[in-house]
């Protein structure tokens, strides 16, 4: 049987799929190629991304040229490659979230000076949780390195209040089948202990978490709330948890609660943030 190849037109429309996939390969690499730069904290040569990636001399430097094009690379001398200004800070001056670190930058300071451990500002977008600012504790330990909170949903401040959030099936779609990982000793690896826990965070109004992520790490938090009363974010103290006894977790506790009831009422970046992410 005589089987010809198939030529395709110019302006032929491609198989559905074959194009998307390519591209999508395409942005994923660059993506990466991007991520690897901002964490290095220092310019890498074309053979350093090619080890770290696993990919072509070639296909680097092919991506790379795109992103120079762009802005989001630029080359910091004859070899090397950093990440540029859209990639380090791509968000504009009056985006809510800068508007939102900037305003509320005073609150952490206080909180943080006032009880010791660090102070985290922490906006949800969707169910990503990400650490608008940070003003780090006392001790030697910092519990936060990255932007974005990585901490299991069952085992976080951030991720029982999230979570407190969500119905009952939207819980389960966003926690998987799977057992719930057991980080530590303390961890609720339990759904039924971890369904009790996100009633008593909802009828209290503040989460806590002692040692469930990683041991000698302790946390609590209170949601940041939109008009409508969906959290939006969170305002939260972590450090060693030598802090958290009974006594000095309560007066954590109290000012938190205290610090979001005046947010609630008084913030205009609040505001700004649940319209910009449309709660």
């Amino acid at each position: 049987m005589n089987r010809s190849k198939r030529v395709v037109a110019p302006d032929e429309p491609k198989p559905q799929g074959v194009a998307n996939e390519s591209e999508s390969g395409a942005l994923a690499r660059g993506l990466r190629m991007l991520a690897l730069l901002n964490d290095a904290g220092r310019p890498l040569s074309l053979a350093d991304l090619s080890e770290l990636t696993g990919l072509a001399s070639s296909t680097c430097h092919r991506i790379l040229q795109t992103l120079v094009s762009t802005g989001h690379v630029y080359r910091s001398d004859a070899s090397r490659y950093a990440a540029g200004g859209p990639a380090v800070s791509p968000l504009a001056l009056d985006h809510p979230l800068n508007v939102l670190r900037r305003d509320l930058a005073g609150v952490l300071q206080a909180l943080q000076a006032q009880h010791g451990p660090s102070a985290l500002l922490v906006a949800f977008l969707g169910t990503q949780r990400l650490v608008v600012d940070y003003v780090p504790g006392r001790a030697t330990v910092a519990p936060y390195f990255d932007t974005h909170i990585s901490a299991p949903l069952h085992a976080s401040v951030s991720g029982k209040l999230l979570l407190g959030a969500l119905d009952e099936p939207e819980r389960v779609a966003l926690l998987g089948d799977a057992p719930l990982a057991r980080r530590t000793a303390h961890t609720l690896a339990s759904r039924a202990a971890l369904r009790r826990e996100l009633a008593l965070v909802a009828s209290q109004g503040w989460a806590a978490n002692h040692n469930e992520n990683l041991l000698g790490i302790s946390a609590v938090g209170v949601p940041l709330r939109a008009p409508s009363g969906r959290p939006v974010g969170a305002l939260v103290l972590s450090g060693e948890d030598v802090h958290f006894d009974a006594v000095r977790q309560a007066r954590m506790v109290e000012h938190l609660l205290r610090t979001a009831d005046v947010l609630h009422r008084t913030s205009l970046s609040l505001r700004a943030l649940a319209r910009f992410l449309n709660v």
